[in-house]
């Protein structure tokens, strides 16, 4: 039994000694999956986009063509980023996830987690492609950091100006 400083405890079990550590990257991409067969078995028809983020935002969409990458300047450029949501949703979100699935799972295996957090931008992508697909489309987001790249970004808030700044960012996307 191993004693934590907030005075919890965990209880080892002789067999557990061997075990092997899991990143946070393969637990999403392990949930990520599992959802993405769910859905091929049970709804197929529906349309799955994926949207990765670091110091840039790539468009992977559906899987079946190349990623756009979004770099510099459009990271801080609302109308920018919205209006090429829209067409991102009409390019690289064509095919059913039952025709996909396995196009998306392997993009999804190339995902690694890198540097900083341009979460703004990719929330405001992602958004702004689900809003173009059918009602009730919905965005699931998965980070481990700190917006801090682009629109929205926190870690520059010096002042209760730019900490309102960034929450507006996030209302207006909402």
């Amino acid at each position: 039994m191993r004693q934590f400083g907030d005075g919890s405890d965990q209880f080892i079990n002789a067999g557990d000694r061997n075990m092997t550590y899991v990143s946070r990257i393969q637990c999403v991409k392990a949930a990520i999956d599992s959802q993405i067969t769910d859905m091929a078995n049970g709804a197929g028809e529906r349309k799955i986009g994926v949207v990765t983020f670091n110091n840039e935002v790539q468009v992977i969409g559906d899987g079946t063509k190349a990623a756009q990458t979004i770099t510099g300047d459009h990271l801080n450029n609302f109308e920018w980023l919205q209006n090429n949501g829209k067409s991102q949703a009409t390019e690289r979100l064509t095919q059913p996830v039952a025709t996909t699935q396995q196009d998306l799972k392997t993009k999804l295996d190339q995902i690694e987690e890198t540097g900083p957090t341009a979460l703004g931008p990719g929330i405001l992508t992602s958004v702004a492609i689900a809003a173009e697909g059918s009602p009730g489309s919905s965005v699931v987001i998965c980070t481990d950091g700190l917006a801090n790249i682009g629109l929205g970004a926190f870690d520059e808030c010096v002042t209760e100006a730019d900490t309102t700044a960034a929450e507006q960012f996030y209302e207006r996307v909402g």
